[in-house]
C-alpha cells in the first residue's frame, strides 16, 4: 500500500512539473485526499485505490476549474458511490444465486441438489446401463428400444416386425434380465 502510494505521487509529481496544475494541487493534497475517503469508506486500502483512481482521472478535467480541491473530492466521492452501488449489486446478485440454489432452514443455506458423490454414482449408473443396453443381444434391443424409448406397444410391436406377441414378451423378458444382470454388478 504504501509502495503504490509513493508511486501515485511520484507520478504526480512528474506529471505536475511537465505540464498540469491539477496534478499540482494533487499532490499537495494527497494526505488530505487520503485521510478524507478514509474516513468515507472505513478502509485504507480501498482509499488508497480511489486516490490513485482519482490520479488516473485528472486527465479528464477541461478548462480551468473554480475550485480544483472540490473537484478532486467530487471524482473520489464519485468512485465511492459507484463502488458501494456495485457491492449492492453484487450483494444482492450472490443473494438471488443462493436463494436460487438452496433452501433456507432457520439461518442457514441448505443445498439440496445431490452431492458431488451422488452425481459420480448417477453418472456411473448412467455408464453401466449404456454399457448393458450396447450389450443386449439384436432382437431383445431392437424390441427393448422400440417398447421403452418408442412407447410401442407390444401388439404394435409385433405387428411391425411380423413376430407373435409371446415373442415379443421374450424379447422384452431377455431384455431385462440382460440389463438386470449387467446393471447391477
Amino acid at each position: 500500500m504504501v509502495a503504490s502510494r509513493r508511486h501515485t505521487i511520484a507520478m504526480a509529481r512528474q506529471l505536475s512539473d511537465a505540464s498540469s496544475g491539477l496534478a499540482a494541487i494533487f499532490v499537495a493534497n494527497h494526505d488530505r485526499l487520503l485521510r478524507f475517503f478514509i474516513s468515507r469508506t472505513r478502509d485504507v486500502a480501498d482509499a488508497e485505490e480511489i486516490v490513485q483512481e482519482v490520479f488516473l482521472r485528472l486527465d479528464r478535467a477541461t478548462g480551468p476549474l473554480g475550485d480544483p480541491v472540490g473537484y478532486l473530492h467530487r471524482i473520489g466521492l464519485n468512485l465511492v458511490v459507484d463502488r458501494a452501488r456495485e457491492r449492492e449489486r453484487r450483494i444482492a446478485r450472490d443473494k438471488e444465486w443462493t436463494d436460487s440454489t438452496t433452501t433456507r432452514q432457520g439461518d442457514d443455506y441448505v443445498d439440496e441438489g445431490p452431492s458431488p458423490f451422488s452425481q459420480v454414482e448417477a453418472k456411473q449408473r448412467a455408464e453401466r446401463i449404456a454399457r448393458a443396453l450396447a450389450s443386449l443381444p439384436p432382437g431383445a434391443a431392437r424390441v427393448f428400444r422400440m417398447h421403452r424409448i418408442e412407447g410401442m406397444s407390444h401388439s404394435e410391436i409385433a405387428g411391425q416386425l411380423g413376430i407373435s406377441r409371446k415373442g415379443v414378451e421374450k424379447h422384452m423378458a431377455t431384455a431385462l434380465r440382460h440389463l438386470a444382470k449387467e446393471i447391477d454388478q
